[in-house]
């Protein structure tokens, strides 16, 4: 029974005797035992949901696993226990809440619950509870088990490492909450989503076009009045074209754990968002206020039909997988030893509103070192955060790291490893770079930059150490060998281009062809070379 229920006592009339009280509460006494023998169990149950932000009593549906949203109509009654839903949210800006007033009330998984542990990171990827999982839980429910867990990292689905860390972090997830709902989050975007061919054929986002053409707020009528002349015009808008491409990477992920997609409402037709505009935020990529509202009522709608086990199990970390991750980007305070001329702690606004959110990263002009220990008593793989930024040519420098291993009989030099920060598009983002397997004991990271001119020092965000078995590509970090430098001179430079289009595989060591244009080894193989090893390659960097 609800424990705000309360037993009342029955008043008798003063005339009535001993007798006449007895006999009434013996035919009380039966009448109740008749009712608690003859009706259902779940009838006496108050079963714990949601509709919309709204919590009540109701019962609760389940619906076949692999059914997503509006698909099934097979329903079957489950009963359980009153208690309160634990939720736990893990995935980009969108849902840690960038642009909102109130992050610890208006995203959408605390609209859900008020109580829901948000772990998602800004400016982060799937890479984050990939290696991270056991010290992000750890600072929030350590023993504790959870019934949904919320996960967004739709817009990571294109890039081959973010699609390796993402299917790393849900295995983890999933081991560790085995009975636990995965509601996995495909949200959209305006400026990124939509575009158009121009006359010569080529893809031009919506945020490109609008910046050559007078560069319009998303939300004035300046904005929807271009839009409808540029219809009127023959200006066809489409989805783009890999959109279908992240669809098929986000259920091939979800099915593997049993997850279910919790899809956001979205019109039919590109040419068609302009009344979409209120659920983005001004930047036209995260969700406004309204947004998160019907993103919740969308993932409500769907956790009505799911039923929740009563006692859900915790998997243990042996099987998940040990981690041990220190960050500062968001906090400013890092633990470490860190030594270097100039190296400091650089903070930079990330929002501008009444609430100001500060992002930190150590610096490092003139190189340096960070000093930190594996506590334990078997290898690990290293991480580094580094920060990214593009368009080219990028405002950090390639920044070259050696990883010295300190032991009884002295120290070990790992080889020089390279780290490339500069991308091709506008992004500026925390990026994760394996650097090697460390055995127990105290580490040194060399950080040198190498690139003279740039705006800003090399910054470095994080340090993780994750098991060697969750290791996922991180194509940003290249290993090159003195003999590659003359494949890149002129009567080479044909093959060098196919050669060295590749990068290092960390599963495997070997050199794994890059189908994604995004990463340019051979850009950083003839600087290398040029600049560092002395191995001209007669060819401009």
């Amino acid at each position: 029974p609800n424990k705000d229920w309360s037993w009342r006592t029955m008043p008798f009339p003063a005339s009535s005797s001993h007798q006449q009280r007895t006999t009434v509460l013996l035919l009380l006494a039966v009448t109740i035992a008749t009712i608690c023998v003859w009706l259902p169990h779940d009838e006496l149950t108050p079963l714990f949901g949601r509709s919309g932000h709204t919590l009540k009593n109701h019962r609760v549906l389940s619906i076949p696993e692999g059914v997503t949203e509006g698909e099934g109509s097979a329903v079957q009654t489950q009963r359980r226990k009153a208690r309160e839903t634990r939720y736990v949210a893990f995935g980009t800006s969108t849902t840690w809440g960038h642009g909102l007033e109130n992050i610890e009330t208006d995203p959408y998984p605390k609209l859900i619950s008020r109580s829901a542990d948000n772990l998602a990171v800004r400016a982060a990827g799937p890479g984050v509870p990939a290696m991270c999982l056991k010290s992000m839980v750890e600072n929030v429910n350590p023993d504790g088990a959870y019934d949904v867990v919320f996960i967004e990292f739709y817009h990571r689905t294109l890039d081959p490492g973010d699609i390796d860390s993402f299917k790393i972090a849900v295995r983890r997830i999933r081991k560790r909450y085995p009975d636990a709902h995965l509601v996995f989050i495909r949200d959209w975007y305006i400026f990124g989503f939509i575009g158009f061919y121009n006359e010569r054929g080529v893809w031009t986002r919506i945020e490109d076009w609008n910046e050559r053409t007078g560069g319009e707020a998303l939300h004035s009528d300046a904005f929807a009045e271009k839009v409808r002349v540029a219809t009127k015009n023959g200006v066809k808008w489409e989805w783009y074209f890999k959109r279908d491409d992240r669809d098929v990477v986000l259920n091939e992920i979800a099915a593997t754990v049993g997850g279910r997609i919790a899809a956001m409402e979205a019109p039919e037709k590109a040419e068609d968002f302009l009344p979409f505009r209120k659920f983005f935020d001004p930047d036209g990529h995260h969700l406004s206020p309204e947004g998160h509202k019907l993103l919740a009522d969308r993932i409500g709608h769907l956790l009505e039909h799911l039923s929740i086990v009563d006692n859900p199990r915790v998997g243990p970390w042996d099987n998940v997988g040990d981690d041990m991750c220190v960050s500062w980007f968001l906090s400013g305070e890092c633990p470490l030893e860190v030594h270097g001329d100039g190296v400091e702690m650089i903070s930079w606004l990330a929002e501008k509103k009444s609430h100001p959110h500060y992002k930190y990263g150590l610096g490092f002009p003139n190189g340096g070192a960070i000093m930190f220990n594996n506590p334990f008593n078997k290898p690990m793989d290293m991480y580094l955060d580094f920060m990214r930024e593009g368009p080219f040519p990028g405002i950090y420098p390639i920044t070259e790291i050696i990883v010295e291993t300190v032991g009884p009989n002295g120290s070990i030099l790992s080889k020089p490893l390279y780290i490339d920060p500069s991308v091709e598009w506008v992004v500026h983002v925390v990026k994760p770079a394996f650097i090697g397997t460390v055995p127990p004991g105290n580490i040194i990271v060399h950080v040198r930059p190498l690139e003279e001119g740039k705006k800003e020092a090399f910054r470095i965000a994080g340090i993780n150490l994750s098991e060697t078995n969750d290791r996922f590509d991180t194509p940003e970090v290249y290993t090159i060998q003195p003999q590659e430098c003359a494949l890149l001179r002129p009567e080479q430079a044909p093959a060098a281009n196919l050669r060295l289009s590749g990068f290092s595989d960390p599963k495997t060591i070997q050199i794994k062809q890059n189908d994604n244009e995004r990463f340019d080894r051979v850009r950083v193989v003839k600087f290398v070379c040029n600049n560092v090893l002395n191995e001209p390659t007669d060819l401009n960097s």
